[in-house]
């Protein structure tokens, strides 16, 4: 009976922490997963650009402002983004991981600078 209820008590714990780690590449901590597994080819990056008229809504979800917002606002979003993806913070999660935040950042200081050039603030 106790070897029975130690064997739950394993395979509960394991499926908590596979719907845990798996959760972390399905929601907002890493989005950008599911595009890692498409090889990094020069045609999946240019998929993955947004289009012209679509531009400056695409890179304000990436900094999660809102069209109202000013540049103050867009500025703590930037270093708030930058803060909480940057690759030195998840180094001991793994190689994966490191990745994943790198490629994160660079889409968050993408969509800063060219929201800093369209609106003109330094």
């Amino acid at each position: 009976m106790v070897r029975l209820l130690l064997l739950f008590v394993v395979v509960a714990c394991f499926v908590i922490v596979l719907r845990i780690v798996s959760g972390l590449f399905k929601n907002q901590a890493f989005p950008d997963a599911k595009r890692r597994n498409s090889n990094n080819s020069r045609s999946a990056r240019r998929k993955a650009e947004p289009k012209a008229e679509e531009s400056e809504r695409y890179y304000r979800d990436v900094l999660g402002v809102s069209e109202a917002d000013g540049e103050q606002e867009i500025r703590a979003a930037y270093r708030s983004q930058l803060g909480k993806y940057h690759p030195d913070k998840v180094t001991h999660l793994g190689d994966e991981f490191h990745e994943l935040a790198s490629s994160r950042t660079k889409e968050i200081i993408q969509a800063f600078d060219y929201l800093k050039d369209k609106h003109g603030f330094k």
